[in-house]
């Protein structure tokens, strides 16, 4: 089965460094597949037997930790879960972030998330395991931060904004 997997906060501020290439032998020496990266944030595409991922998020944790020393949360969806989120976008425009989340969030959590956009200036709309977060400004202006999402959510979450959600998709397509 093919995968895109999210991993949050690699190469960030000198932190957390992780080469794709070296990414690449790491998942390549844990049985992984065809495997192709994009750009140097932790976006991977790869394939595995397995078809639960939340498997495959432990997988790639618990292999980043073996290969590299640290702990890295990742979020995995298939490509049919994965095609949904440009199936499910409820906004128009470019200034869109998404944030992937590892499992789908209590209600309870999301009302209170909900209550938050209605407040602010940048609108949320959820749907599964996507969060979208339809930018009034930019991304480092937005309440919707990861750490909040996932405060609120109490799941673990990574964003990235729709360009590289289009990117993704394409390089699992082959195009």
């Amino acid at each position: 089965m093919k995968y895109i997997i999210f991993l949050k906060a690699i190469n960030v501020g000198g932190n957390r460094k992780i080469k794709m290439a070296d990414l690449k032998v790491a998942l390549r020496s844990e049985g992984y597949l065809n495997i192709t990266t994009y750009i140097q944030s932790g976006n991977i595409i790869a394939e595995r037997e397995e078809s639960d991922h939340e498997i495959i998020q432990k997988e790639v944790e618990a292999l980043i930790k073996k290969h590299f020393g640290f702990d890295v949360p990742a979020v995995a969806f298939n490509v049919s879960e994965y095609e949904e989120v440009l199936k499910r976008n409820p906004f128009d425009g470019d200034k869109l972030m998404v944030h992937f989340l590892n499992r789908i969030p209590e209600q309870a959590m999301i009302n209170k998330l909900e209550q938050l956009s209605q407040d602010n200036q940048d609108k949320s709309a959820h749907a599964g395991r996507f969060l979208y977060i339809s930018l009034n400004a930019g991304v480092s202006d937005s309440l919707f931060s990861n750490k909040l999402v996932e405060k609120v959510l109490q799941v673990r979450a990574t964003a990235r904004n729709w360009n590289t959600v289009l990117k993704m998709i394409d390089k699992a397509n082959g195009k």
